[in-house]
């Protein structure tokens, strides 16, 4: 038997029947917490831009549920794998301490995410109960856990922007006066100390969203103040979001693409708003240079390189660029190509500078990602979840997980820098050395490419250790041929037809693939997902330098 829910739009309130909705009811609305996790995809669209055929397009909610949403009908609700709940009856202890400890899902939950699409899509059918169902829901929300001014219960800056957001989407579609006290709450919370960005912590994409969020919502309920303060923030932090050379400072080329686009909003919301005309022009060179990093960030396939926390997603071609480098100093990032339209070009980056941040991992001490004639080679790790206590998480972020050279027993130090020291960029081989005490031991590493042989040669040398470890991570689709542990050569194919050969003047230590105890040999080409892939680990041997090249045919 399933619960009935009914709802009055007029007044809000809502009757629920006691019975429990059933696990494998067929009603169920799937909802997937990854699609909220701040990628590009998930931003809302509204505004001139969005379809004009449809009415409810211009209300922020994002797509619509592929499921009707019927009156008269339970609304449940499944947030990933985790079982269901029913609108409506969700308690004030689960919202205050929700049965799941991913943040992720957790962030989707207290955030009302997962009411966007469904809102969208009763909207579009005409479903009014099941809308103000949801309406309901949203306000009851804060009746049943108010803001208790701390980060707890889901009262943190980014879950109180997403519920913004979502109460934004509500609203425009129903104009329901019950939801004005929570969309209240939560602004307070982004326009008070609890606000990511200056001059509370760095300029993060976090303290973009909320700004948006506050335009949004000032303009919906007519509160100028919110906007005002929204705006002053967005012209001030503008200059300091992207490098000289384009690049975030989050340390990501994911995030590089979600910060262009949020900021190419920020443009125009402030082309909009009377006095910051100026501040909205220089903000768009701004986004147009940091669209031309992220298309330097885009691999010769088409999909972005994965530095930092990144998926294996579409990126952005600038065919009219024929320079073949990219260096800033300021985020620590060398990107080579020798083609921007031939898929067959070989690419790499080089990670260098300033200690790990907002969206970065460990790879700044000369971390490289590599790939040749058609086939990705050497691949950073990409983004499983953001959970914390999360030994994947902990895999991710770590050296282990890139490809860098490790001493012996070394760990990372906080506040240490690595820095190119010489560079050599010629028509068809690159070389640059990195420098860094990242392990509070120097360290020198040259990175050497070639364009006409196919080529990577990686030397390292930490003058004062007398053994370390290089981890090099393949892309998951090169399988061993020949090789073994011991052994100075070694081997792959992959479906495409080549071949990798590996030599080394150090020693093959291991070879690791999919392995959990401890957590090694993997890669995350989407959130939430993983695939085994080699990492391929060469000990230094005698006194001298390690050199590894890496060959393609």
């Amino acid at each position: 038997m399933r619960a009935l829910v009914t709802a009055a739009m007029a007044t809000g309130v809502m009757f629920v029947d006691p019975v429990s909705a059933r696990a494998d009811d067929p009603h169920v609305m799937p909802i997937d917490p990854a699609a909220y996790d701040g990628s590009v995809a998930a931003e809302p669209t509204f505004g001139a831009s969005a379809d004009p055929g449809d009415p409810t397009a211009t209300a922020g909610c994002g797509a619509a549920a592929p499921d009707p949403v019927p009156d008269g009908a339970p609304i449940v609700v499944r947030i990933g794998g985790a079982a269901p709940f029913t609108v409506g009856r969700i308690s004030a202890a689960t919202w205050k301490n929700p049965p799941v400890a991913d943040p992720s899902w957790r962030l989707t939950f207290q955030g009302l995410m997962w009411m966007k699409s469904l809102a969208r899509r009763a909207a579009q059918d005409g479903q009014q109960q099941s809308l103000a169902a949801l309406v309901a829901q949203a306000a009851q929300f804060h009746r049943a856990d108010p803001d208790p001014r701390t980060n707890a219960a889901g009262w943190d800056e980014g879950t109180a922007l997403r519920r913004l957001e979502t109460e934004n989407c509500l609203y425009s579609l129903t104009r329901a006066a019950a939801l004005i006290p929570g969309m209240s709450a939560d602004a307070a919370v982004l326009l008070g100390k609890r606000y990511y960005g200056p001059p509370y912590a760095p300029v993060h994409n976090h303290g973009l969203m909320a700004n948006l969020r506050l335009v949004r919502a000032g303009d919906l309920l007519g509160r100028p103040a919110w906007k005002s303060t929204a705006v002053k923030r967005m012209t001030a932090e503008a200059p300091l979001a992207f490098s000289r050379a384009g690049l975030s400072f989050e340390q990501s080329s994911g995030y590089q693409g979600v910060n262009a686009n949020m900021w190419g909003q920020a443009a125009e919301v402030l082309a909009a708003s009377p006095g910051a005309g100026a501040a909205a022009a220089t903000l768009r060179k701004v986004v147009a240079k940091a669209w031309t990093a992220f298309a330097w960030e885009t691999e010769p396939d088409g999909n972005i390189v994965q530095i930092g926390d990144s998926e294996e997603s579409a990126g952005r071609s600038v065919p009219r660029n024929w320079a073949r480098t990219l260096r800033d100093d300021q985020t620590g990032t060398i990107v080579g190509r020798w083609s921007w339209s031939d898929r067959q070009t070989s690419y790499y980056t080089v990670r260098y500078g300033p200690p790990r941040r907002a969206h970065g991992q460990e790879d700044r001490a000369g971390g490289v990602t590599w790939s040749t004639l058609g086939s990705r080679v050497l691949v950073g790790p990409g983004k499983y979840n953001y959970d914390k206590n999360s030994p994947w998480n902990a895999y991710m972020i770590s050296p282990l997980s890139h490809n860098v050279a490790i001493p012996n027993g070394g760990a990372v130090k906080s506040g240490r820098t690595a820095k190119v020291k010489t560079a050599l960029v010629q028509s068809s081989a690159h070389a640059w050395t990195i420098v860094d005490d990242i392990y509070n031991t120097p360290h020198t590493r040259n990175v050497n490419v070639s364009r006409d042989a196919h080529r990577m040669r990686v030397t390292d040398l930490f003058s004062r250790s007398t053994l370390w470890r290089q981890h090099w991570h393949l892309d998951p689709g090169w399988r061993l041929t020949s090789g073994k542990v011991g052994g100075t050569t070694v081997t792959f194919t992959n479906s495409a037809g080549r071949r990798l050969t590996v030599t080394t003047t150090g020693r093959v230590s291991g070879m690791v693939k999919g392995q959990t105890r401890p957590i090694n040999g993997w890669h995350f080409a989407k959130f939430g997902s993983r695939v085994k892939a080699t990492d391929l680990v060469i000990r230094s041997y005698g006194r001298g330098a390690t050199v590894t090249t890496f060959t393609v045919r």
